[in-house]
Parts: structure tokens; C-alpha cells; sequence
């Protein structure tokens, strides 16, 4: 999780972490990681060109239970957002009801971290896809904006663009959107009284599913399945408000921020342990189908995340213990570079199938470790110092010349 330093003359030895929260950076990587192997299973279950038979082949070997959480993988989506609201309202939602720096410092802090190598990436795609795309017939009318579109991270307003050429960052996009309405939604949020909050907390779950009724009143009329309609309302950036706002909300409600820390002590049990277990038990139910599914992912499951999130905050139960052990904060961190870096990861199954036909079986292993081997130095060498150079050089000066 990031740790935010408003004075732009303070140096880095006057920084403190009183307000870093290190399980919920830890369970921000299982999130991600969870995600991330389910992305893998959806490409080996998905219909393959000739010659690929084997593509990720080693899930036809895993236990079953475990195949179902995977395949379940989208239950931690929610999480991720509920969880990004939390925190950057933690961080910077000041006790007036604004934002702790100007609009435009905070929309650029964001951006520096994560234009710079999603661009470098999309770079890679671009160069290494763009003949085969080619090859395939894809027209330039959608080549040029889809590929437009997914540099600027607005893809996911677009259904039929999302898959085209980084599918899983679709996530980012919808975050970027977030991102540029935070500061509207901390205006209006901030007006409500703390019974109001309360009473919006808890409306929060039933506004996010109001897509899902929509898409299963279309289902009953006797329409045919749509993957584009399934994606409008999967991805659309603005069907993940409530669940932003849930997590901003959350501050407000329970007393939450930098300014007031939540006490934390040593706790065997708490109520987020409990949360964590019914929530990993739906994950490996099998058999989830549509509309369930939706209404699932974007509204039923919301009030457990809730109570995890907040007692991993305050630090409280064995869950927090975990994800709070040594080297947890320093994989969470990647969580960006994870997410940018899945579809050349998916790509190279699919080249590393053709060069070496016998791979099949070890493919998942060998994509956990790629996809580590370049998150880990490109969030320590590239994100994150990139992003502090142009904080430095344009932020920060920016900030002090004014």
C-alpha cells in the first residue's frame, strides 16, 4: 500500500508508517494472485487453435476443490475494489471532508504509477500482436481505436475491446475511472451525516446489484447468452462504484483514517476470520451459474469483504497475523505490475506451446514464475522509480512552485 507524503520538501528519513496497513497490502496479493490463476484456467478451458490441445494442461492434474476456488476466481474482484476504496480514502480523505492535496496531485500520483509501465507493456503486446491481428482480419476501424482505447486504460467501456489485446486490464481501466471521481464522490459522501453514512454503507450491496436484476430480467425474457452483455455488466466501470464507495464509506463509519489509527493488539479471533472462511466456502462451491454468479460478485458478498477489510485495518484475528507476516507488504506491492504483465504472460503460453509441443504440463508453473520473474523488478525498477521521478520532477516541483 502506498505511502503518501504530502509536503513535497519532506525528505524521505521524515517519513513515518503510522498509517501503513500491512495485512491489507498482504491480502491485496492473494487477491491479486487469485485473479491472476484464474485468468490461467480460463485460457486452458477455453477453445484453443489447432496444436494446442495441451496449452496449461497441468490443471487437468489439480484436485478438484481446488479447481473450483480458481474457477471462482472472480470473487476476488469485488474484493480488490472494495479494498482500493479503503484504502485511498484511509489515506486521503481528510478529516474537513476533502481531499488531503489538490485534485490534480492526487489524479498525477496516480497516474505516474501506473501509465509508465502499463505503456511499456502495451508497447511489447503492440510490437509482438499486431501481425498476427492482422493476419486474422481484424479490421483497422476496430484496430486503431481498441488498441487506443487499452493504452488509455478506458477499454473497459467498450465490451467488444476489452478482450482484444490486455484482457485482464480491464480491472485498472475501471480504477482509473475511480480514481478521477474520487474526489466528487468524498464531496458528496462527506455531506451525510454518520447516520446517513451508516444507512448508505448498508444500501451500498443492494445499489451494486441493480445491473444483475436488470441482466436476469433479460435472461427471463428469453434472450440469448451475450458474452458483450456479460461484459457490460461485469466490467463497466461504473457498475463498481457502489463497491468503491462501500470501501470510502468504511473510513467514515468505523473512524478510520491516518489522522485516527485503529488501536491494534493481539486478537486470536475475530469476525473477519469467519468472513474469510464463508467467503473461501463459496469460492469452492461448484456449479455457480449465472445470474447467481452476478449477483454474487457484485453485491452479496459485499458485506463479508466488509468485515474482513475492517479487522484486517485494525489488525485484529489470525487472518491479519497472516497477512501481515514478513514478505507479504512486498508481494502486495506488485499487485499493479501483476495485473499489466498477465497478458504477455498468457501470450508466452501460448508461443512457449509452439516452440517446446511437450511443455504442456508444466505450463502453470512456468507462468507463476514468469509472471513473479516480472512483476517483482518491474515494480522495484521500473514502477516504482519511475513514479517517484516524476513525482520529483514534476509533482512535487509543481506543488512548490505554486
Amino acid at each position: 500500500m502506498e505511502k503518501p507524503n504530502n509536503n513535497p520538501r519532506r525528505t524521505a528519513s521524515q517519513r513515518t508508517n503510522d498509517y501503513y496497513l500491512p495485512a491489507l497490502t498482504g491480502i491485496r496479493f492473494f487477491a491479486i494472485f487469485h485473479i491472476f490463476l484464474f485468468h490461467l484456467l480460463a485460457t486452458s478451458r477455453s477453445e484453443k487453435p489447432e496444436g494446442m490441445a495441451t496449452l496449461l494442461m497441468g490443471f487437468n492434474d489439480a484436485p478438484q476443490t481446488l479447481l473450483v476456488f480458481l474457477s471462482n476466481g472472480w470473487i476476488s474482484t469485488s474484493l480488490f475494489f472494495l479494498l482500493s476504496g479503503f484504502i485511498l480514502a484511509y489515506l486521503y480523505w481528510g478529516e474537513d471532508g476533502q481531499l488531503i492535496t489538490t485534485r490534480r496531485r492526487f489524479w498525477s500520483l496516480r497516474a505516474a504509477r501506473i501509465y509508465p509501465i502499463h505503456l511499456i507493456v502495451m508497447t511489447i503486446i503492440l510490437l509482438t500482436q499486431t501481425p498476427w491481428v492482422l493476419s486474422q482480419g481484424m479490421p483497422l476501424s476496430t484496430f486503431v481505436p481498441s488498441a487506443l482505447a487499452t493504452m488509455a486504460l478506458v477499454q473497459a467501456w467498450i465490451p467488444p475491446w476489452i478482450p482484444l489485446w490486455s484482457w485482464p486490464t480491464w480491472t485498472i481501466s475501471a480504477l482509473v475511472f475511480l480514481y478521477l471521481i474520487m474526489p466528487w464522490l468524498m464531496i458528496s459522501l462527506s455531506r451525510l451525516s454518520r447516520r446517513q453514512m451508516i444507512i448508505a454503507l448498508i444500501a451500498m450491496p443492494f445499489i451494486s446489484i441493480i445491473p444483475t436484476l436488470v441482466y436476469t430480467a433479460r435472461m427471463a425474457t428469453g434472450a440469448p447468452w451475450s458474452m458483450n452483455v456479460d461484459m457490460f455488466v461485469a466490467n463497466t466501470p461504473l457498475f463498481w462504484v457502489p463497491y468503491f464507495a462501500a470501501g470510502m464509506l468504511m473510513t467514515r463509519v468505523f473512524s478510520l483514517s491516518r489522522f485516527n489509527p485503529a488501536p491494534s493488539g493481539p486478537s486470536r479471533f475475530a469476525w473477519g476470520d469467519v468472513a474469510f472462511i464463508v467467503v473461501v466456502a463459496i469460492g469452492c462451491t461448484p456449479g455457480i451459474e449465472q445470474p447467481l454468479k452476478f449477483f454474487l460478485r457484485q453485491g452479496l458478498l459485499m458485506p463479508f469483504f466488509i468485515v474482513i477489510v475492517l479487522d484486517l485495518a485494525r489488525g485484529k484475528g489470525l487472518l491479519a497475523q497472516i497477512f501481515s507476516l514478513p514478505g507479504t507488504g512486498f508481494l502486495g506491492e506488485t499487485g499493479y505490475s501483476i495485473f499489466i504483465w498477465q497478458s504477455v504472460v498468457l501470450i508466452s503460453m501460448y508461443v512457449s506451446l509452439m516452440i517446446f509441443p511437450t511443455i504442456g504440463p508444466y505450463q502453470i508453473w512456468i507462468a507463476v514464475a514468469l509472471i513473479m520473474a516480472l512483476a517483482i523488478p518491474s515494480t522495484y525498477l521500473v514502477e516504482k522509480p519511475i513514479a517517484r521521478a516524476i513525482r520529483r520532477k514534476f509533482i512535487d516541483r509543481a506543488a512548490i512552485d505554486r
